[in-house]
């Protein structure tokens, strides 16, 4: 059986930022849905739109050095973004975001690694992120060091599943990337202080039982980000968030079902017919 640390390497860096760095414990993604291209690259699968905005935000002097940063402190690194599938098409902010860092520091970008099924975590709640998880499939090179980077770090479940697959197949997960926060601060790994409150309300024992009962980082629980470790840390008790988030898993596999059903048979055909126009955008 293959192993790998599936805990958080020790003094893992905060999620680097490009919207609002100046306030983490507000709204910042705000911000950023309300530029004009938001939608259309968030939504509808447009690229153009995606560099317009992506480029709006880091033409700024402070997020200029940051990507100074990224190119002196990781040289050889692999700059991955998550894939994502959203309610209305492909999310092309990560990719992009990759292409734009890629051109603008010099770093190898490398967009094959992909989200292997569609979850539509936009705009869910936390039980709905707890519940369905991304799978992820590609090349990964054994010995390299990857940035990792996403449109907007809410509970990072996203980003930390990407982590675990790359580092699962021999790859360094390194930094990760945001244009925004979601509203839960800049860091990822878990802190010591969350791990312990979270322990010392529920039990080891009753932790683990419940990550292995909801199928989550294989019942690892120092593998939880820290936004997961908060909200599982104030909830009233875990019996009651397997239950939600069990029942979530099922809703949504539910209304999968329909949605496959109400399918036209037409559809496979028009695709076939139907060629869309080639992608544009960042490239190197």
């Amino acid at each position: 059986m293959n192993t790998f640390p599936k805990n958080w390497p020790q003094n893992f860096p905060k999620i680097m930022r490009f919207v609002d760095l100046d306030n983490c414990s507000a709204k910042p993604w705000h911000i950023l849905k309300q530029h004009p291209d938001y939608d259309a690259a968030k939504n509808h699968e447009n690229r153009i739109a995606a560099a317009r905005l992506i480029h709006s935000f880091l033409k700024q002097p402070e997020n200029q050095k940051q990507m100074l940063y990224l190119k002196t402190k990781f040289p050889d690194a692999v700059i991955t973004p998550v894939h994502a599938i959203e309610a209305n098409g492909k999310n092309r902010i990560p990719e992009i975001l990759a292409e734009y860092l890629s051109k603008k520091t010099g770093l190898e970008a490398d967009v094959s690694i992909v989200q292997k099924d569609k979850i539509h975590r936009t705009g869910s709640d936390d039980f709905h992120r707890f519940a369905f998880r991304p799978r992820y499939d590609g090349h990964v090179r054994q010995g390299r060091r990857y940035i990792l980077v996403d449109d907007v770090f809410t509970q990072g479940g996203s980003l930390n599943e990407l982590r675990l697959f790359i580092e699962k197949q021999g790859g360094n997960v390194v930094q990760m990337a945001a244009m925004s926060l979601g509203g839960h601060g800049d860091i990822i790994a878990m802190k010591p202080e969350t791990q312990k409150r979270l322990l010392d309300k529920f039990g080891e024992n009753n932790v683990i039982s419940f990550m292995k009962e909801i199928d989550l980082y294989d019942g690892n629980y120092k593998s939880l980000t820290e936004p997961e470790a908060y909200f599982l840390g104030r909830t009233a008790s875990l019996n009651q968030a397997r239950d939600r988030i069990l029942a979530a898993r099922q809703a949504g596999r539910t209304r999968d079902s329909q949605e496959t059903i109400r399918q036209p048979q037409t559809s496979t055909i028009t695709q076939s017919v139907t060629s869309p126009k080639p992608g544009r955008g960042f490239r190197r």
